[in-house]
């Protein structure tokens, strides 16, 4: 079973993606999502669905409140555009549910990630996810809003 970081935490992962055996529930496609909704065979909740770089989270609107998962696929270093479908999803569309960031992602990028919206995260299978934990507490100040994150050092000084 794989280990994630949840809530802060080192947690066992519930959730198999395609291809995964196992119990507990699937995280689909985006495609096979829009598929399932479709067609009337979507359960109210509980549903996973996996977003891949181009995908757009506009798509998912009509379906966020039957969504607990929403995993954004970083698939490989330098790919960015997932911290942008994080805040449009927490900001613009107002998903509370949870939001993983999942692949290519190295310890460096945990607090970053957080402050777009990400509040579990599938990291590299080579970082230590204890020793990870550490990179939530590397920076006491931050100069930019973000959902969740408080006020800005800026805005805290008037």
């Amino acid at each position: 079973m794989r280990n994630i970081i949840r809530g802060r935490e080192v947690v066992a992962d519930i959730w198999r993606y395609a291809g995964e055996a196992g119990g507990g529930p699937e995280v689909l496609s985006l495609d096979a999502l829009l598929a399932v909704v479709a067609d009337g065979s979507a359960p109210a909740s509980g549903l996973g669905v996996s977003l891949q770089p181009a995908d757009e989270p506009e798509k998912l609107a009509g379906v966020l409140p039957s969504l607990a998962l929403i995993v954004i696929e970083f698939p490989k270093v330098g790919e960015g555009r997932g911290f942008s479908q994080a805040q449009l999803l927490r900001q613009r569309y107002s998903y509370t549910g949870e939001l993983r960031a999942r692949g290519a992602l190295k310890r460096d990028q945990l607090l970053f990630l957080a402050r777009c919206g990400f509040d579990s995260f599938d990291l590299d299978p080579t970082e230590n996810l204890t020793a990870s934990l550490a990179a939530f507490n590397d920076f006491s100040a931050a100069y930019q809003p973000a959902p969740g994150g408080g006020l800005p050092q800026r805005a805290q000084r008037t």
